[in-house]
């Protein structure tokens, strides 16, 4: 379950933002729920940024690899 936590070193290059402030009001824009960890950086599960993106279901198979987001249902 750890491997599905989100740091900030997966969501910035996703948001476009590098900093604390900018990317939890850009989580909050796209109704991404998240928690703050103890540094104060945002943590975001997988299938929380996955459904946000319009992935409706993830495939547990060796085709996981080949699902593709919709980076425009994004602000």
């Amino acid at each position: 379950m750890i491997q599905d936590i989100l740091t900030q070193v997966d969501l910035c290059p996703i948001a476009g933002h590098w900093s604390r402030d900018k990317l939890k009001v850009w989580l909050q824009e796209n109704h991404i729920p998240f928690i703050i960890s103890k540094s104060g950086w945002p943590r975001v599960h997988r299938k929380a940024l996955e459904r946000a993106m319009g992935v409706t279901e993830r495939v547990e198979t060796e085709q996981a690899g080949s699902v593709e987001f919709n980076f425009d249902s994004l602000k």
